[in-house]
């Protein structure tokens, strides 16, 4: 069973990538009340949300939602581009039958999804990072894959604003199902070329759009998007 602090750290989560704008303020005291717990669990959860980069805490104004900037976008998949390509290098040969036939009913199951609807798209991105994370996990580098987990949510609230801004899952699908074709084939080489070129793609659609935030807001050059999803 969840402990308290899981669930306050789940809700609050949750809420940042799909409710809550980058500068928001996390007021422990209203928090806590907001949920009927005490301000510890909301303490410790925010602090795990800090590790993250989801949460900043400034002296003598508290903690609040962290803000999106190119700057951040650029530096965590750049560590995923080297990360994620390790993993699927060496995931990709190692890879059982049983591990791909999983893999392929993920790949049907996003096929069933509809590409346009906001709802469909928590289950989306469920499914298609559990397709890496079998390729990543067949690595066998229990911490590589520990790294890997910790950067692709802090880059979660990045994609989400490509998705919140118009773009559609059905642009990604197709790059999702070359990848898991290179990991049916165990082709180390063709399944870390197409980590690289999936992350990259997401930074090329991204990148615009915080550019264009900040050059229409010189004063907050933070975007403070609604995520949709």
């Amino acid at each position: 069973m969840a402990s308290v602090t899981d669930v306050v750290y789940s809700h609050l989560r949750r809420m940042i990538l799909r409710q809550l704008a980058p500068g928001t303020p996390l007021r422990l005291n209203d928090l806590a009340a907001d949920l009927g717990v005490s301000t510890t669990p909301v303490r410790v959860a925010v602090e795990r949300l800090r590790a993250e980069g989801l949460v900043v805490h400034q002296r003598g104004k508290g903690s609040s939602v962290a803000p999106l900037s190119l700057d951040d976008l650029l530096d965590i998949y750049a560590v995923r581009v080297g990360l994620e390509s390790v993993a699927a290098s060496r995931g990709a040969p190692a890879l059982s039958d049983s591990a791909i036939s999983v893999m392929r009913d993920h790949i049907r199951r996003l096929g069933t999804l509809n590409h346009d609807d906001l709802r469909d798209r928590p289950a989306y991105l469920e499914v298609e990072w559990a397709i890496h994370e079998i390729c990543y996990e067949a690595a066998g580098h229990p911490r590589l894959l520990q790294e890997i987990r910790s950067y692709r949510r802090q880059a979660e609230r990045y994609f989400r604003l490509a998705l919140a801004q118009g773009m559609s899952t059905r642009d990604d699908f197709h790059h999702q199902t070359a990848f898991f074709e290179a990991c049916a084939g165990r082709d180390g080489v063709a399944t870390e070329r197409m980590a690289r070129t999936l992350l990259e793609w997401t930074v090329e659609r991204v990148a615009p759009m915080l550019s264009a935030t900040a050059a229409a807001d010189p004063v907050d050059t933070q975007p403070h998007p609604a995520v949709a999803s």
